[in-house]
Formats: structure tokens, sequence, C-alpha cells
């Protein structure tokens, strides 16, 4: 498969990326593993916990687990981890694995299930994406702008620091195509039946226990219950789609709802990292206290703070916000550039993961990657509205030359 190959090629590359230099309690988050001359990866340090609450999945339910908030996670990496410790047992049984790998060969096994969900929300979230290019493109994309978009979608800084190691910075690139695809699909289809909707809403409610910010799945189901529809729609009214809304609303809380009980019939109180000790989203509530002009200008520096946490994705978000621009100069300023309901559902969603970085409250420069599915389908838009013979040279040149920068910069590690 073409994707695989571009996926595998792309994430390969990066073990000739420069080694870290400084020591890692200074410098960076993890050890860095050799593979060969001149070639190796990080190992981020978080990558121990993840191991370790997959081996023994019970510890789910001690008080004040890091990976309590994302159980799904743990299992799924028990799940893709398991069969190849198996594996390496039974190599080891007939002499292929060394004596030490063969000791530990649970955690080994469970590193590469790990790795193996990486390259699996990467492959989704390139079939992801060209299913949106089609629609996007309105069936006029040409597959060199697909594949030079996608080439920057896989080869990043973060695809560099994440890949190779058992983490989740995966999801970041799959949360906002997913949420986009589901925006845009339930717009086309007609409204939802009651059974359904609960049924999705609930489906969908799991995903928050998978990975933090796919909480933002629920404004994308919303996205669908109120987009008005096509010529001759019939939709609800209003009282029907207020009464919708609770309900998917009531039902995607459900899963952690009944998570959190379980925990509390354990005798454990619910822990969450992210918001103990980064304040994630609680700080909003925690300086209510504040008198409100304190308030706002605590706010004010922490969307300061965010903007410039952006980094390297501003370049790509003047380059989007510039082509658009000079496409709308070219053609035309009247003119959508985005195919209803896609584009209002491009315009929603990313509106929504703004914001909920934004007050997110935690800042390194990482999640600002978020936004950069989003930003190229934006790109595969606008691409097809220029000449071929300018456009396919300066795109396949500028992610080729991306790739470089990304492999040949120094770090990032973690």
């Amino acid at each position: 498969m073409p994707l695989a190959g571009l996926l595998l090629a792309a994430c390969l590359s990066f073990w000739l990326s420069p080694p870290p230099k400084g020591p890692p309690e200074v410098e960076y988050w993890g050890h860095y593993q050799r593979v060969g001359p001149g070639l190796g990866f990080v190992v981020n340090h978080d990558s121990y916990g993840y191991l370790q609450v997959a081996h023994e999945p019970a510890r789910l339910l001690r008080p004040r687990e890091v990976r309590q908030s994302r159980p799904l996670y743990a299992l799924l990496g028990a799940a893709a981890g398991y069969p190849f410790a198996a594996a390496l047992r039974l190599a080891g049984r007939a002499g292929l694995v060394p004596a030490g790998v063969l000791a530990q060969a649970h955690y080994y096994g469970i590193y590469v299930g790990y790795v193996l969900l990486n390259g699996l929300a990467l492959l989704f979230s390139l079939l992801l994406f060209r299913g949106l290019f089609e629609k996007l493109t309105v069936g006029q994309g040409e597959s060199w702008q697909f594949y030079a978009l996608a080439w920057v979608l896989v080869a990043n800084p973060i695809t560099k620091a994440f890949f190779w190691t058992a983490h989740q910075q995966m999801f970041a690139f799959l949360v906002p195509l997913f949420c986009l695809a589901l925006a845009g699909y339930l717009a086309r289809r007609p409204a939802l039946g009651w059974a359904v909707l609960g049924g999705g809403a609930l489906a969908l409610g799991l995903l928050p226990l998978l990975y933090g910010s796919f909480v933002l799945a629920w404004p994308a189901l919303a996205f669908g219950l109120l987009w008005p529809g096509g010529p001759g729609a019939t939709r609800p009214r209003w009282s029907a789609t207020l009464g919708r809304l609770a309900l998917s609303a009531g039902l995607f809380a459900l899963p952690t709802l009944l998570w959190l009980a379980l925990l509390r019939a354990h005798g454990t109180t619910y822990y969450n990292h992210e918001t103990a000790r980064y304040h994630q989203l609680v700080w909003l509530v925690e300086a209510g206290h504040l008198p409100l002009p304190q308030y706002l200008a605590l706010v004010g520096r922490q969307l300061a703070e965010y903007v410039g946490s952006l980094g390297l994705m501003m370049g790509w978000l003047l380059l989007a916000a510039g082509l658009w621009a000079a496409t709308a100069r070219r053609r035309g300023a009247g003119r959508a550039w985005l195919p209803a309901p896609l584009g209002a559902a491009w315009a929603w969603v990313s509106g929504w993961f703004i914001l909920f970085f934004a007050l997110l409250g935690y800042y390194p420069e990482r999640l600002a990657f978020t936004l950069l599915p989003l930003v190229l389908c934006l790109l595969a838009a606008l691409l097809p509205h220029w000449p071929c013979r300018y456009a396919r040279p300066l795109a396949l040149a500028g992610a080729a030359v991306w790739h470089l920068y990304v492999l040949l910069s120094y770090g990032p590690f973690s």
C-alpha cells in the first residue's frame, strides 16, 4: 500500500536525525536508543508508565495512577503487545533472541505493540485525509497534491520524536481528522433517528477514555445535529434538536461516568494527571476567586502563551492564510473555496480545536501540531485552483524541503 510505504519511509528516515548531545535529565525526557552506526531514536521516559500499565492493567485501579484517565489505551497496548511477547518467548526457546530480551519479553512485546498502535493511528489518519481530500477537492484533486500534503502529515517533528516510542502523540493527527470527517458525514446525511443517535453518542463517548482530546468528538456530532441540511432536507424542530443535543451529550459522557463509578466502587478516587500536575482547563475554575480585571489579565497572558507556543505551526498557519488570500484575489473574493457542508464543518471543528487548546493552560509546542491536519485540509482545497505547472513543483519541493528540515534539525526529543 503506497500510504503504508510513505509512512514507514518517513518514520525510518528519522533514525538518521542528529542524536541528543546533552544529559537527559537536562535536555530531554528519555534515553537515546542506538540501532546501528549513526542510527537511533529517543525512547521517551513516559514509555515505561505505558508499558507497566499494559503489563498490569489492574494498576489502573490504583490511587494516583498516571494513566488512569486513559484506560482504553492501556488495554489496547496490552491487546497489541501480548501476541508479540508470546512470539518473542517462542523465538527465545528456539534460541533466536538473546537471553536478556527473553527475560523481559513481556515489556519488549508490549513496546512493539505500542509502536504498532502508533503506526495504525498514523495510517488511519492518512486514510481519513485521503477521504477528506476527495471531498474537499470535489473529486478534482490530483495524486501529486494529495501525496505532497500527506508527506507533510507523516514527516513532522511529532512523528520524529514520538513514533518509535510508547506514547499517544500520533492521536494528535487522528483526532482532528476524525472529528472533521464525522462532522462532514453527519451534515450530509438525513437526521439520525433517536436510537442511532443514542448508540452513536455512546460509542463516541468511549473515545475520551482512549485519548483526552477525543472529547471534541461531541462538538463534531453536534454540528451534524445543527446543520440545516441541503435543499429539500427536512430537519427536526428546534425543540427536538435541543433534545437530541441533550441526549447525545448525556450518552457521550456516560462511559466516563461509568469509569468513575467503577473506580469509586473499588475505593479509588479518580486521578487525572493532566489536571493535577498541569492544571489543564481547571485553571479557569481555580482562578475564579480573582477579581474580574485580574482574571481577564490572567486569561490574556495564557492566550499570549498559547500563541507563542505555535512555533513552527505559525509558519503553516501563515502559509494557509496567504494562499487563501491569494486564491480569493485570483479567482474572486465572493466565491466559496470549501465545499458545503464540509467547509462549514472545517470552520466549526477548527474553531473548537483552537478554543480547546488555547484554554488548556498547558502549552508545549508539540500540542500545536494538532492544528496541522486541519491546515493541510485547507491547503488541499486551495491547491487545485492553481496551475499545475507552477503548483506541482512548488508543492513537492516544499514538502521535500520541510522533510529535510525536520530530519536534519536538532531535536525535538520529547
